[in-house]
């Protein structure tokens, strides 16, 4: 049923393009999905967001083929970007998908999780602070990954993460650092 729903918002032509081996491609169809979250936010479509945010986790986050799971990357952040102030509702959907694919066996997928993951955090700010420990866990491994471009975009991602927990008043420094005894 989700899938029928997001089916009928999202045109065949961008869920091809969404998956296709061209980088431009994908660009473009993120950006289509983009316009077509903010619409459904406007008007208020949960349901439809979620069959949305469902279709672009399942059939492509989790996809076996690296260029779907790629489209699904960004797809999932150009949702986030099409949902603004809404985004913070659908974290619970959109990251961990994300998540998982940091240790994706390919380099550029790993890649655009942590472009993706950086573009979610500037939408959704101090709303992200609940994934704190698997992002930092995340941040930790990729900082060792043997691509230097994945090394470069966790860099990125780390840096906005400091900005967000320096400036979120949710975060517990308590809860993550122990005092010595």
């Amino acid at each position: 049923m989700a899938t029928a729903e997001a089916l009928s918002v999202i045109p065949a032509a961008v869920l091809r393009n969404l998956s296709d081996k061209l980088y431009e491609k994908r660009k473009n169809a993120a950006l289509e999905l983009e316009g077509i979250v903010k619409q459904l936010a406007v008007a208020g479509d949960h349901d439809r967001i979620t069959a949305v945010v469902k279709l672009l986790s399942e059939d492509y986050a989790y996809s076996p083929q690296a260029n779907h799971r790629k489209g699904g990357l960004i797809g999932l952040a150009a949702a986030t970007v099409g949902l603004t102030s809404e985004a913070a509702n659908h974290l619970e959907q959109i990251v961990p998908p994300v998540l998982n694919s940091f240790s994706d066996q390919d380099s550029r997928v790993r890649y655009y999780a942590c472009e993706s993951l950086y573009n979610i955090a500037k939408v959704v700010r101090g709303e992200f602070i609940v994934f704190f420990n698997q992002i930092f866990d995340a941040l930790c491994k990729l900082s060792a990954d043997s691509d230097s471009n994945v090394q470069s975009a966790a860099h990125l991602l780390d840096r906005l993460v400091k900005d967000i927990v320096t400036e979120s008043d949710q975060f517990r420094y308590d809860e993550v650092l122990v005092p010595e005894t």
